[in-house]
């Protein structure tokens, strides 16, 4: 349990530190980096322990969250970009997993439709 708690703190205290925008552009790159890093192990625990909407839950919730850092006007063009070549880890770990599940074309539509509206505002 204790992994677990830990690895949930790690994604929460990362994810309000990105979502807050307060960071040194020097160290925007290692935030991104690291939060994308947890991201992953957190789903990865989640699939798991066949938690499999906590896991859906976790990987759109760190895809559209680095969406947003990859549109905000206030980061500068290297933090925008930063969070953008991240957005591959957790849209392919939901595209695979949308591709197991009997309406996954559907969800997987809802997902690109959303991220094209998320970035219709470049």
């Amino acid at each position: 349990m204790l992994i677990q708690s830990s690895l949930w703190q790690d994604f929460s205290r990362l994810s309000r530190q990105l979502k807050a925008g307060k960071i040194m552009p020097d160290d925007y790159h290692r935030l991104v980096s690291d939060y994308s890093c947890r991201c992953c192990q957190l789903a990865t625990m989640l699939e798991r322990q066949n938690s499999s909407l906590l896991h859906e839950w976790c990987l759109r919730y760190a895809l559209f969250t680095l969406a947003e850092g990859a549109v905000n006007p206030q980061h500068t063009a290297m933090q925008r970009q930063v969070c953008m070549d991240m957005l591959y880890m957790p849209l392919i770990a939901l595209t695979r997993l949308y591709r197991r599940q009997p309406q996954g074309q559907a969800e997987l539509a809802a997902l690109h439709a959303k991220l094209k509206y998320c970035f219709a505002c470049l």
